[in-house]
């Protein structure tokens, strides 16, 4: 008699063609019976908070845990403990668009990866013109390829979350209302969310601002941004160089905003303000946070910023 976990694994969830362009959905004669015990391993925050709120109170639904990453995963390298866990998940899911360039490092079932974008690759932001620089431990790098947090846009995150429904829905079945009414819910607050941020967006009204860091491209095109990026890391000192570079931003791009992934320095801060640049955070989530949820962080980075406007009269009067 076949065991639950190799049914489970025979199910061809997406099979990921070495290339990237050859992706095949599950056949629809593969079901199990018992999901319960399968295991799934989102492998960023977003993923795991969407999977999450998919499967809540769902009868018999599958166990998910998150892979802990630390620090940039466009250059983590997964531990002993890691490795483990991912060849033993019954299934991975991945985010795509080049957020898991580690997968080269392991061997893993082809057969157990979810990639959530592989309906949205139409929509993805190829990286131009990368530039080399330098952050904690990993040294000076590039970021190449495609742009990876698709989560920022609420829009790619309703499209991945489908995609996830759509996955749950070959493993278990006998939960797809469930899974479709929890998509149902969760997609009326992407929405909602995705609605509050362009409000937020609007009272720049193609006013330039400050990215300190390239990946906030899909927040940029979903809200028409104004904004030009630099490489700077929010807990090291800028370098003379970093500050002339972006000297020579502002000379055509006159922004008094800067957008940061965490609270910068109070040095940096303070010498930004002294050039007239007021620096506030826009969490990207893309760990799990201290506090709340993906939900509540967005909400909370759009409060931020829109205090900010109040406080510096940026939106033009009515």
């Amino acid at each position: 008699m076949i065991n639950l976990r190799t049914q489970l694994i025979s199910i061809a969830l997406l099979v990921v063609a070495c290339d990237g362009e050859d992706r095949q959905a599950i056949s629809d004669g593969a079901a199990t019976t018992s999901p319960e015990s399968v295991l799934l391993v989102a492998s960023n925050y977003p993923l795991y908070f969407f999977a999450s709120r998919i499967i809540e109170d769902v009868d018999g639904a599958p166990e998910i845990v998150l892979l802990d990453i630390d620090g940039d995963p466009a250059f983590w390298t997964p531990g002993a403990k890691q490795i483990q866990l991912l060849q033993s998940a019954d299934v991975v899911i991945l985010n795509g668009a080049g957020a898991e360039p580690w997968l080269d490092l392991i061997t893993i079932n082809q057969r157990r990866l979810l990639d959530t974008s592989v309906n949205i690759t139409d929509r993805l932001i190829p990286l131009e013109g990368a530039v080399a620089h330098q952050h904690g431990p990993e040294g000076e790098h590039s970021h190449q390829g495609t742009a990876f947090t698709t989560w920022l846009d609420p829009q790619l995150a309703i499209a991945q979350s489908q995609a996830l429904t759509n996955g749950l829905i070959k493993i278990a079945p006998a939960g797809e209302s469930q899974f479709q009414d929890n998509m149902a819910k969760l997609e009326e607050e992407l929405t909602q969310l995705d609605t509050r941020l362009a409000e937020v967006f609007a009272k720049l009204d193609g006013r330039p601002i400050l990215f300190s860091h390239p990946v906030y491209q899909y927040l940029q095109r979903r809200y028409g941004i104004n904004g030009e990026s630099v490489h700077w890391e929010p807990h090291e000192q800028p370098t003379t160089a970093a500050w002339i570079a972006m000297q020579q931003i502002l000379g055509t791009h006159p922004a008094t905003i800067m957008i940061w992934e965490d609270e910068p320095l109070m040095s940096t801060a303070q010498r930004l303000s002294g050039a007239g640049i007021t620096s506030v955070p826009w969490h990207t989530v893309a760990n799990r946070p201290d506090r709340g949820d993906y939900l509540s962080v967005m909400r909370d980075n759009a409060e931020r910023l829109e205090s900010l406007f109040a406080l510096t009269q940026l939106s033009r009067p009515r």
